[in-house]
């Protein structure tokens, strides 16, 4: 009963219990009996403290008077379980979210994104109309922060991050309610929602199941969970076949038997740009063959190879293949398995045969584009830890000959001086041009050197740790340390130059920048110049007065598309000579309206606006036709709003031409259609429904 708290347990593990096969249980000694205990932090905490729930507890409570202060609900009234559970899975957010974890919709993301979409869900029950968990972070920060200085370091991913999920999240729960509110205002207490509907908020609106399931637990509606867990697999079998359709599947069981007869690959490209070895196998569309011709393309697994497979977002190397009778061009080399390196070749002489001796050779001078551009990528990596914070973590790169892109966890854009100090950063390293050097060492070694390893990539238990950039005073290792498996150049000078081309969002707190090297990079630069000296010229100004002219060009476009714009609204309400339009009687109300060509939709609102003012008391109808289609506006003055509404209104227009639907407010309201010859339609439409 309520007399009593159980704060610790203990369970002495001696047995291991298995089936006898009669129907009953066997009991094994276990090996290496053990104690497991239940006393955790949080427990230890809630005895000294005196408190009867580890929510009571300073590390949660504070977050909870902190909601509480934000949404004005008491903490201890009867949405005590909404705070508690937003104090919960904010500290876990936060801590996921230090360790490099964002949210997606697969694997460890999703995860994620449905902790913080069910404290975001919470918020929404305590009334919360802005993003809230956002705004607890410091109180998080001020209570764990000291013991736990990751989170220190990550504060600014984590605010942003839950800001960015948080909005987003909202417009997806308003629709989401919706669509639940729609679907069970007929369902009584104890009834069941469909699964299919369930399934519908998970895919279209990314409504978690778990999330759907508590929405309804108040109201005592549960989920048809058989009937959701079929609608998702049935998903998954459209999937799977649409993938072994593909041809996927079969590839996958030729690479198992490869790699069963014939062994893995072995690699010898970090020290040599040519290898002799053995066609062991040959592939074409997924089935092994046993020859390929000239002008055939075909896929080849040698013994061992110089050519890098690609991997960790450098691109495979191209080169050449000869041998007794036959030559090819190495157009691409990938890895399957992980140790299988398969050469794409185009036959171009001869015939090639399974089991052939052959020559391998790579594009030396595409490897080294390719090296220096990847160890441009290690360099900009630190050059933004040491800028943005060491919230920032690798999420994904590509690097090619001469150009590298980086997508990195950052919530916010870079700013131009954020952009510049990286670039300047990178580049005085490659000046310095100091050693690039490559170890070889067991994992933990690594580690414990210091060296950056990606969160969630697997490892060997012997990596490669790439060192560069040169050692400042009294620093403890080199400006970049890593685990790669890739190739690099020898030296930072080697890499040339680097400059960074643009800087965007792909998801959100997910940043990509894309960055030219070497001789790219001097290209890019005058290519550019070009473009400056260029422009220059047709302005008939100076490069360096440039940007001062073009803004002056840009701010006079603006006036005179502003005066453009006045007088088309003029013109369109009858002055500057023009006919004013027509005002008739139509249901008890004045009501004018009229059919514009070539006015921009964006308008026709200032125009009614006008036309209100002028007309005093009445309904204003607008239709503007711009390349065949038809943008509608109609306005009712504030004294007739609770007579007729601009939105039913809009929406009788939109239906004449074609459209649906249409919003505003009662007083205004838009909408659109695509036939622009029903215009007048539109209009007698809307003078039909004022009659009515």
């Amino acid at each position: 009963g309520d007399r009593f708290l159980e704060f610790w347990n203990l369970v002495f593990m001696q047995f291991e219990q298995e089936p006898d096969g009669k129907g009953g249980h066997i009991r094994k000694p276990l090996p290496r009996p053990s104690i497991d205990t239940g006393m955790g932090l949080e427990r230890i905490a809630a005895l000294l403290q005196g408190k009867y729930s580890n929510y009571d507890i300073d590390l949660l409570r504070s977050i909870i008077e902190h909601v509480a202060q934000i949404t004005g609900v008491n903490p201890d009234g009867p949405q005590a379980a909404s705070h508690r559970v937003i104090a919960d899975h904010l500290r876990c957010s936060a801590f996921l979210l230090a360790d490099g974890v964002m949210p997606s919709n697969e694997g460890r993301g999703y995860v994620l994104r449905r902790i913080m979409r069910r404290g975001m869900r919470h918020a929404h029950i305590l009334g919360a109309q802005e993003p809230l968990m956002y705004k607890l972070v410091p109180t998080l920060i001020s209570t764990m922060g000291e013991a736990y200085p990751e989170l220190i370091a990550a504060s600014a991913l984590i605010t942003e991050t839950l800001k960015l999920e948080e909005t987003r999240f909202k417009r997806t729960l308003e629709r989401g309610l919706r669509l639940l509110d729609d679907e069970t205002q007929n369902l009584a207490k104890g009834g069941t929602l469909s699964g299919e509907v369930a399934f519908k908020l998970y895919d279209t609106y990314g409504f978690p199941v778990d999330l759907t399931a508590d929405a309804l637990k108040p109201r005592g509606i549960a989920v048809d969970m058989d009937e959701f867990n079929a609608s998702m697999e049935k998903q998954k079998e459209e999937a799977r076949k649409h993938w072994a359709g593909s041809g996927e599947a079969a590839n996958d069981k030729v690479w198992f038997e490869i790699l069963e007869q014939c062994g893995p690959s072995e690699f010898l490209g970090y020290a040599q740009n040519q290898a002799e070895g053995k066609a062991l196998a040959l592939i074409r569309e997924g089935a092994r063959v046993k020859e390929a011709k000239a002008g055939e393309t075909v896929w080849i697994v040698a013994n061992q190879t110089p050519f890098y497979a690609e991997s960790g977002g450098q691109v495979g190397d191209e080169g050449r293949i000869a041998g007794e009778g036959f030559a090819g061009e190495v157009f691409d080399c990938q890895k399957h398995l992980g140790k299988i390196w398969a050469h794409g070749v185009r036959v171009t002489k001869g015939t090639i045969r399974e089991g052939d001796a052959i020559d391998l050779s790579i594009d030396i001078a595409r490897r080294d584009f390719i090296r220096g551009a990847h160890s441009a990528t290690h360099l900009l990596h630190e050059a933004l830890r040491r800028r943005l914070g060491t919230h920032v973590a690798q999420k994904g790169s590509l690097q090619t000959a001469g150009r590298t892109r980086f997508d990195i966890s950052q919530p916010v854009p870079m700013s131009a001086e954020d952009i510049s100090a990286v670039e300047t950063e990178v580049n005085a390293r490659i000046r310095a041009n100091s050693d690039i050097v490559t170890r070889v060492m067991p994992l933990d070694e690594a580690r414990e050197s210091g060296a950056m390893a990606l969160f969630g990539e697997k490892y060997d238990s012997e990596v490669r740790v790439v060192s560069m950039g040169g050692r400042e005073d009294g620093a403890a290792k080199e400006f970049s340390v890593e685990l790669c498996g890739g190739t690099h150049a020898k030296r930072t000078g080697d890499i040339g130059a680097f400059k960074i081309v643009s800087e965007s969002a792909v998801s959100a707190g997910i940043r990509r920048i894309e960055a030219v090297t070497g001789d790219a990079a001097i290209a890019y630069l005058s290519g550019r110049d070009s473009m400056l000296q260029k422009t220059a010229q047709l302005l008939k100004a100076a490069p360096d007065d440039v940007p001062g002219r073009v803004e002056a060009l840009v701010e006079e476009r603006k006036r005179l598309e502003k005066e453009v714009a006045d007088l088309r609204r003029k013109l369109a309400a009858g002055g500057g000579g023009a006919a004013a339009p027509e005002v008739k009687e139509v249901g008890g109300v004045k009501f004018t309206a009229r059919v514009l060509a070539d006015i921009p939709a964006g308008d026709l609102k200032p125009l009614a606006d006008d036309l209100k003012s002028k007309l005093g008391s009445g309904v204003i109808a607008l239709v503007a036709i711009n390349e065949g289609k038809a943008s509608l506006v109609v306005a009712v003055t504030d004294d007739l709003t609770k007579k007729f509404s601009a939105v039913d209104l809009v929406k009788a227009g939109a239906e004449a031409l074609g459209g649906k639907g249409g919003g505003g407010r009662p007083d205004m309201a838009q909408a659109g259609g695509p036939d622009g010859s029903r215009a007048e339609d539109a209009v007698r439409a809307i003078e039909s429904k004022l009659a009515a």
